[in-house]
């Protein structure tokens, strides 16, 4: 069983680290980690973050930004990959995805050689945040802030940049909905394009940590999904190693 999706977010890299990881995930009858970062954490991608125009967002991103340089990360990734390990291990980076500046992108991702997988997420619509407080999403109207969002996965899923689209219902974080017959339409037109494009996307557990009631796809998304063969596999978006492979006896995933 994988766990596609565990940060270091403020764990350090070092050998300790990973063998914290290595040791919780066996202890789930986890055989595979996927390990990564957040884009904001490196200097190098700090052109993605422009186009956010609410203040509060940009509040949010300035404190939370790092300054390191991926170099660090990636001198890492070798020193791991270069011993064994009892579980396999793969490395990757978590994409803000900002279809504005998508050539920008891409060459900053081909310039890196070192990293086994990219997921996409969407993490920003109509200039702001939509995971961080309520009350950013709050003052837009929901359900042009549903459409933004759902657009901008669909453009990640077509730009092919992405091994894995992340937590692709990230928006519903604090309980305010669309209109119901947009929000099945939305899904719907999600779940064909992810179809259309081979795109494998993430059945993700980290809503828990923002105490949401339950972890991974809405039973309506899950739906689409399966119905258009959409794979998907499980992920914990672990941000601390004890959070690795977290309520994955609750939810599904569709890998065949």
């Amino acid at each position: 069983m994988r766990d596609g999706h565990i940060h270091f977010h403020n764990q350090p890299y070092t050998l300790d680290t990973i063998a914290d990881m290595v040791v919780t995930a066996m202890d789930k009858g986890i055989d595979e980690i996927w390990l990564l970062d957040h884009t904001h954490k490196f200097k190098e991608f700090d052109f993605l973050y422009k186009y956010i125009t609410d203040q509060e967002t940009l509040d949010w991103y300035n404190g939370a930004k790092g300054d390191i340089s991926i170099k660090e990360y990636l001198d890492f990734v070798d020193l791991v990959k270069g011993l064994e390990w009892p579980i396999k291990i793969k490395f990757g980076l978590e994409v803000c995805y900002f279809p504005e500046c998508e050539e920008e992108l891409k060459k900053a991702m081909d310039s890196i050689v070192d990293l086994d997988f990219y997921i996409g997420s969407v993490h920003y619509a109509l200039g702001a945040g939509i995971d961080i407080k309520k009350k950013i999403q709050e003052q837009f109207n929901i359900d042009e802030l549903y459409i933004d969002y759902f657009d901008r996965i669909k453009k990640a899923v077509r730009s092919g940049l992405f091994d894995v689209i992340g937590h692709p219902g990230l928006i519903k974080l604090f309980g305010l909905l669309p209109d119901k017959e947009l929000h099945s339409k939305l899904i719907e037109e999600l779940a064909i394009e992810c179809s259309k494009h081979m795109q494998r996307v993430e059945n993700n557990t980290g809503s828990l940590r923002h105490g949401y009631p339950y972890g991974g796809m809405s039973p309506e998304m899950l739906r689409a999904f399966l119905k258009h063969n959409v794979k998907f596999h499980k992920s914990s978006d672990a941000h601390t190693y004890k959070d690795i492979g977290r309520a994955f006896d609750s939810i599904i995933e569709n890998t065949i």
